[in-house]
């Protein structure tokens, strides 16, 4: 295949192979590069932020749990004996026990100003609160999980969360866009000693939200998830980690929640989920989806997740400006590239590939080829050179071509006058034959089938007639040969009325007759020879066939006939059918078809096939005669 490629694609493939390509890998590779590592790089930001957010959660909710400890056992539970004795219907004993119990909650909470509110909910469906009164129903406090699994499990720190952007949380304030984290605690027997109060609860703020909120950080959009996989709070505009959630189709079983999709899974009180992963999110302003890049960090303390989602774009904004110089610089060559290119093919390459197709054209045998001299010296002096060479090579050839064709000439006309005296003497044979044993009528008639064989013989130079005129002349040999071996044979004609008028060259079919009587029948005893000629068209080809049913020819006799041998002065073996395929060879060159196929004892047939010329017809032809 490689011999095959022309000099231009040879420099296409070099060229692209050993620059073009290269630079390209090394331009793809680079930005992959780069990509990954801005894009790493700036998840890593956001993921710092989001580590910053968990670790405050995690003091927090540390720090609360400690504090509500201590805030229900200190001073041998003096906390929740006063808290108890405000469940009274005495109006003015509610209100000195309650002032008490502000004047400890202030002295056990000072340092701490996260502390919205105390919360005591007793076991006969009232409580009582300090600092702040908790907007929030009582019955949805106690319905939530985690004021249920702290009644079950009494002396045990569990933890609730409350969003302060969708649920006011206490009555005096309107605090928004805050993360509301409640610790409570059901006293057990050994510790209430009243048998009172069903769950103490502190409810603090976090500083989640402000962290979250903080689009500088790029957290804005985050979401909170706790241990059984709902969203427990927003950060700004959260759709994209809603959608990143809703896509995996969160389904829950008891304290096990997994994630269909195959990006991560929510298992027990552990969060487990992939640092960093990619999805493609409907955005509700677009019909198409979106490539965001969502990092996901775990809580420890509580099991909670942070998830936030970002688009991708965003990431890679950085990127993006470089990738543009990038695809600068990398046009830039590739201008320079193809102006080099063009220069290269117009002045070097195209000269060579216009000489490259003048030699194609001159081997096929357009001698009349001539190529405009372009290009640079060099290659205008080998044009200059290859144009003198066609000329003296068509000079020449014609030259050959002339000679050649008064030869071909002389040896047609040597062959067709060898072929006269061949026959000649047999038909002189048959007629003395005659002459011994008949009267004078069939020596008449022998007269006139020699006379019309010998007019075909010494005819003017004109080397071609019609079938027809080939017919006629082989009927009279017939004849003759049928006297001479007392109609030792038959003859069946089947010729096509259309093929008579079709040019052929002189006494092509007589010798073929000839060789199948001579030799054919010469050694059938008491057999009858039969011979059957056969003319025909097929499309634009004239076929012609003699076949006989003699003694036959072997493989070597026809291989003889068919290598046009040399001769010796006293071989007349098959000299008739040489000169047929001699004479067609020189007049049709490979146009012809000569096939001889034959068995020793089952007889021989002759097949020659030429190209059919037709003749006008200048009289009106005869009946049909076979």
């Amino acid at each position: 295949m490689r011999r095959h490629r022309s000099l231009k694609q040879v420099y296409y493939i070099s060229f692209s192979g050993m620059v073009l390509i290269p630079i390209l890998l090394v331009f793809l590779i680079s930005l992959s590069v780069i990509h990954r590592m801005m894009l790493n790089s700036a998840a890593a930001a956001i993921r710092s932020s989001q580590e910053a957010v968990a670790d405050s959660l995690d003091n927090s909710v540390r720090d609360a749990s400690l504090q509500l400890s201590h805030f229900v056992y200190v001073n041998n539970n003096e906390v929740l004996d006063t808290a108890a004795m405000t469940d009274t219907d005495d109006a003015r004993q509610r209100y000195e026990y309650s002032t008490h119990l502000d004047q400890l909650f202030q002295v056990a909470m000072a340092p701490k100003q996260q502390v919205i509110s105390g919360m005591f909910y007793m076991k006969d469906g009232r409580y009582t609160y300090v600092k702040q009164e908790l907007a929030i129903p009582m019955e949805e406090v106690k319905e939530s999980d985690w004021y249920r699994e702290a009644c079950r499990t009494p002396n045990q720190v569990f933890v609730g969360t409350y969003d302060s952007s969708e649920t006011k949380v206490v009555m005096s304030t309107d605090q928004r866009g805050e993360l509301a984290v409640a610790v409570g605690i059901s006293p057990g027997v050994g510790v209430d000693r009243s048998g009172k109060i069903e769950l103490v609860m502190l409810l603090f703020r976090t500083q989640a939200g402000d962290y979250l909120r903080n689009k500088k950080n790029g957290l804005s959009g985050s979401v909170i998830l706790d241990k059984e996989g709902r969203i427990i709070f927003r950060a700004g505009d959260s759709r994209a980690a809603e959608g990143f959630l809703s896509d995996r189709k969160i389904s829950s079983s008891g304290q096990e929640i997994t994630f269909s999709g195959p990006e991560f899974s929510i298992s027990g009180q552990q969060t487990e989920l992939p640092a960093i992963s990619r999805a493609f999110i409907q955005e509700p302003d677009s019909r198409s989806k979106v490539n965001y890049t969502c990092m996901t960090t775990p809580v420890q303390e509580t099991g909670w997740t942070i998830i936030t989602c970002v688009k991708t774009s965003s990431l890679t904004a950085d990127f993006n400006r470089v990738a543009g110089w990038m695809l600068l610089v990398i046009g830039t060559l590739f201008l320079l590239y193809l102006a080099f290119s063009r220069f290269f093919l117009q002045n070097i390459i195209r000269p060579v590939h216009t000489m490259v197709e003048g030699l194609k054209q001159v081997e096929e045998g357009n001698l009349e080829m001539h190529i405009d001299p372009v290009g640079q010296y060099e290659i205008r002096s080998m044009i200059h050179s290859f144009n003198r060479m066609v000329r003296q090579l068509n000079a020449s050839i014609q030259e050959r071509q002339a000679a050649q064709e008064k030869k071909m000439k002389a040896e047609l006309r040597a062959l067709q006058s060898q072929i006269n005296p061949h026959f000649l003497v047999n038909t002189l044979s048959s007629i003395r034959f005659m002459a011994q044993v008949s009267k004078f009528e069939g020596i008449r008639r022998m007269a006139e089938a020699l006379i019309r064989i010998l007019t075909c013989s010494f005819r003017s130079n004109e080397s071609l007639y019609t079938v027809r005129e080939e017919l006629e002349v082989l009927e009279s040999y017939l004849y003759l040969m049928k006297i001479r071996y007392s109609d030792g044979f038959e003859v069946v004609w089947e010729i096509q009325e259309e093929c008579k008028d079709v040019q052929i060259p002189r006494l092509v079919l007589q010798p073929v007759v000839e060789n199948a009587i001579v030799h054919g029948f010469s050694q059938l005893e008491e057999e009858i020879g039969c011979l059957t000629i056969r003319c025909f068209l097929e499309e634009e080809t004239l076929c012609m066939e003699v076949r006989d049913n003699g003694r036959g020819m072997t493989r070597e006799e026809i291989s003889r006939v068919m290598e046009n041998r040399e001769r010796r002065p006293d071989d007349n073996y098959s000299i008739g059918l040489e000169n047929v395929f001699s004479r067609l060879k020189l007049h049709f060159k490979e146009a012809f078809r000569m096939e001889i196929e034959s068995q020793p004892g089952l007889g021989t047939t002759v097949r020659i096939r030429i190209p059919a010329e037709h003749k006008e017809k200048n009289h009106e032809s005869g009946g049909n005669r076979r």
